[in-house]
Order: C-alpha cells, then structure tokens, then sequence
C-alpha cells in the first residue's frame, strides 16, 4: 500500500508520504489511527507501539497520547507500547505504566514495576491535586530523568549538583584517566542527579522513587552545627521525638520552634529515606568543602572545588561510593591492570 499526498490542495501531482521526513510520516500515521479511532466502534483490536514519540516534537507526542493512544483504549481496544518520553504518560495514572529495566545479573530486561493500586504513602495520595503544586515544582521537571534512570541521586540545590558532578567526574578521572568517560560515566550508568529544592519536596520524590521500585540515595544539608543523627534516628514515632529531651532542650534552654521544626524535618527526611540511603553535609555544603564566603555563589564554589585534591569522607561517604558502583570500577580497573614481569634481576 502506498500513501500519495497532494500539497496545499494540489491533487494533480501527488507525491509519496515516504518522501517526506520522519516527523511528516509519524503526523501522518497518527492521522490515520486517530482515523481509525474515531471510526470503528464494532471491532476491538489490540495495537502495539513502538517508541511512537519517535521523530514528533514534544507538543505533538502529548497530542497522540491524548487524542490517539487514549481514544483507542477509552473505545475498548487494548494499547501497549513502549517510550522513553515522559509526555507519552500520565503520572497521575500510574496503573498504566509498567517500567522494564536491564538486569545485569540475569542479563535480561525484567519488569520493575507493574502496580495497579493507587499510588499511595502512609494513606496520603502522594500524585494528586491536593499535592499539585509540589509536583510541578519537584517532580514535572525531574519525571523524565526519574522514571527512565537505573538510580536516582537526590540532591538540595544548585551548588550541590555542581558539587557532586565535580566530584565524581574527579574521582572516575582519578581511576581511569580518561576525561571524556569521566564526563560520561552517569549516562552510561544510567544514574541521575536530581535537584529537589528543599527537604519536604525531597520526601515526595523519595516516595515516587520507592513506588516504581528505583534505587535512589538522598543528599541534604543537616543544618545544625552539631552531628546528631543517630540519635534522632532512634525515634520511631514523631510523638515520641517532640517528646524528648533532645527536641525540646538545646544548651540547657528550650529550642526555639525554628529549630524544633528542623529538626521533624531531618527525621521525617530519615524515616522516608533510611539512615542507608542519606548522607546529611553538616552543618552544610559550603562548610564542608570548606568554602568560608557567606555568598553562595556557583562561581565561588567552583573555584573552592578547583582547590580540593582529595574529597573527604564528611562530603562524599562510602555508601555515595558504593551506590555509585565506583568501587566497582576501581576494583575492575585494578585487575585490568598489566602485570609487572619478573625479570629476575637483584634490583
């Protein structure tokens, strides 16, 4: 079968839809589903996509999947596919995705998620309008990145993403010696860095992160001058914490209620993400790499990362490390490495 079109009206001399780019034959293969959406009501099919947002302009790819994938569905006909595109979703239907991940172990894709309840934490609809605003300020701009990674890296702010880049393309650099695989090595890991804005957005992230089954390490500024984490971690219920000695009394005086919401804050951040899977800079990012200006100028840190030659622990922890497998491409490397010939010789 072959499609001819004839240009602005011109039905004398028509040309092959072939002949046309890739993104006029997807408009025009859209056109005719749609077509077929809007037609048939007798006969129910099953269609399979592949990748349809392929070639279509992002305003376009919201377009299909309103108008043509959902109108085949909403009709009774059964429509699976498969995209890279977080326009091609709809987050606040999350019993329609089903996300497929690489194994490495079992080398095959194996399904990561295919939930059909409602996308639920601690009896609160976590994507819903009741949440809008933090959605569009936390998770719109960061679904892309979030569904479609391997791991997810949360962090605070700005500095902290310029920070944490440097720092690992340093430290891949470091083992490999090879800039440009430095560069790369979170893409070709799969691994995102995601900034958050702010502790309370960093929850609802953690929670979308557990519900679709990714594996995510969170990155904060404690904010308190002393290191009291375990023992805020202690408190299993948020009653018990304001309870305490350690929430009401600071230097022997009662803390102010700045600092007592601080603190449920930091604990409220912990329960969500697991004392594993959250490394807190303290009392803050600048403080730690050692940068002493009270202006949190992007320009200031980069020149302070600039001066640093090792990273210590209290900025970037073993379990960062791990979680980035880069004691994995160190040990990798290491046994990569030629062995030195024996010779023989005394010296």
């Amino acid at each position: 079968m072959v499609f001819k079109i004839g240009l602005n009206g011109d039905n004398a001399n028509l040309i092959p839809v072939d002949h046309f780019g890739d993104g006029y034959v997807s408009m025009f293969v859209m056109a005719v589903i749609q077509a077929i959406a809007e037609s048939n009501v007798d006969d129910k099919c099953l269609f399979l996509f592949e990748e349809p947002e392929s070639f279509l302009h992002e305003n376009h790819q919201e377009y299909f999947y309103k108008m043509v994938l959902c109108s085949l569905a909403e009709k009774g006909h059964q429509v699976i596919y498969t995209t890279h595109s977080d326009r091609m979703i709809d987050i606040f239907d999350t019993k329609s995705i089903i996300r497929i991940d690489f194994d490495e172990n079992e080398k095959r894709s194996v399904k990561k998620y295919n939930k059909i309840a409602q996308f639920q934490s601690q009896n609160e609809n976590i994507i819903s309008l009741d949440n809008f605003n933090s959605f569009i300020k936390s998770v719109e701009p960061n679904l892309n990145k979030i569904l479609f990674s391997r791991k997810v890296v949360l962090v605070e702010g700005p500095n902290d993403l310029l920070s944490y880049n440097y720092a690992i393309e340093n430290k891949i650099n470091s083992i490999k010696s090879d800039l440009k695989y430095s560069k790369a090595y979170l893409n070709f890991k799969n691994i995102s860095i995601v900034v958050h804005h702010g502790k309370s957005t960093a929850i609802l992230l953690i929670e979308l992160c557990k519900h679709f089954g990714l594996d995510f390490f969170v990155i904060n500024d404690w904010d308190f001058e002393t290191n009291f984490i375990d023992a805020v971690n202690v408190f299993e219920e948020e009653n018990h914490l304001k309870e305490s000695q350690l929430y009401l009394i600071e230097n022997e005086e009662e803390r102010s209620a700045t600092k007592k919401g601080m603190i449920t804050t930091n604990w409220k951040l912990l329960k969500a993400a697991t004392l594993a899977n959250i490394h807190f800079n303290i009392p803050k990012l600048e403080q730690v790499l050692g940068y002493d200006s009270d202006n949190k100028s992007s320009l200031g840190i980069w020149n302070r990362l600039n001066e640093i030659d090792e990273f210590s622990n209290d900025f970037f922890p073993d379990s960062l490390f791990e979680f980035l497998e880069i004691n994995e491409l160190a040990e990798e490397n290491e046994e990569n490495q030629p062995a030195i010939a024996d010779d023989n010789l005394p010296f």
